[in-house]
């Protein structure tokens, strides 16, 4: 193996500049991905850029419109974070299943997002949210909402010279829950997940955001079904014109690979679980 430049920045305007300065740099957050990257050789790094020094992106901040999540917060942070599990139940779900305690514990947000992988479990949930990432380069900040982030990911991916800072996601009051289906109980990789988000009053859907990952290069909100959904009675959010409506969408989605009929019929019981999640708190513990 090569050998690799290594840098530590304490403060983002450091790292920033250095990202400005260094041709090809590999951002290093939790390392979960990285690290294995390297050592199998299945990504060529002469620089990296190690962020874990950085205290302002390991922070959670809260007012009275949002709060905002460091990019370098950990999924084990997300979960004793009580804001997070009282107003973004969905996200605190995501974190406490996310993997084993160890790589809880490494694993940074910003890492999951960057990463941009079908099965990532936390951004289905920043996507139900309606949150927003945050980019910083010399040449500013780039602000860009989860769902067009993702719906247009070629385009819009994070640049060479730009660094996630934090994700943002409003203080909307919305019932949110999340669930993932995997090949074993615990530790998995989403075979299939759902996040939904939404809004009721006297039993009566206002708001709903469903989005659906690991049936697609990339997750996706499923909007076609939260149209027909709004202002009918929340028993109708488990009824077959829904379960059929995610069907279809999955169908759409990954209708030439092997895996679409399984997944096909496995969306409507992950959905209806996230569904129970957000409205009746988590299952089975």
């Amino acid at each position: 193996m090569e050998s690799i430049i290594f840098h530590q920045p304490r403060y983002l305007g450091e790292a920033i500049q250095l990202l400005h300065e260094t041709p090809n740099p590999a951002l290093l957050a939790g390392g979960t991905d990285l690290i294995i990257d390297i050592n199998k050789e299945r990504k060529k790094v002469e620089t990296v850029i190690d962020l874990s020094r950085i205290e302002v992106l390991k922070t959670i901040t809260v007012n009275e419109i949002e709060i905002e999540i460091g990019s370098m917060v950990t999924f084990a942070n997300l979960c004793e974070n009580p804001i997070i599990k009282q107003e973004f139940f969905g996200l605190f779900l995501c974190a406490k299943h996310f993997a084993a305690p160890q790589i809880r514990n490494m694993a940074t947000i910003g890492g999951n997002i960057i990463n941009a992988s079908a099965a990532a479990d936390s951004v289905p949930v920043i996507m139900s949210l309606e949150g927003k990432f945050v980019f910083n380069s010399v040449e500013g900040e780039r602000i860009i909402c989860a769902v067009e982030y993702f719906s247009n990911y070629e385009k819009e991916k994070i640049k060479p010279h730009e660094v996630l800072t934090k994700i943002k996601l409003p203080r909307k009051g919305y019932l949110s829950g999340f669930y993932k289906l995997g090949k074993r109980n615990s530790l998995a990789i989403a075979r299939i997940n759902a996040a939904v988000s939404l809004k009721e009053k006297e039993g009566v859907v206002e708001k709903i955001n469903i989005a659906l990952g690991a049936v697609g290069r990339y997750p996706f909100r499923v909007t076609e079904i939260e149209k027909i959904c709004v202002e009918k009675p929340l028993s109708y959010l488990e009824s077959d014109e829904v379960l059929i409506g995610l069907e279809t969408a999955v169908y759409e989605s990954i209708k030439n690979r092997p895996t679409m009929p399984f997944k096909k019929e496995a969306v409507k019981g992950v959905y209806i679980l996230a569904l129970q999640s957000a409205l009746g708190g988590e299952l089975n513990g």
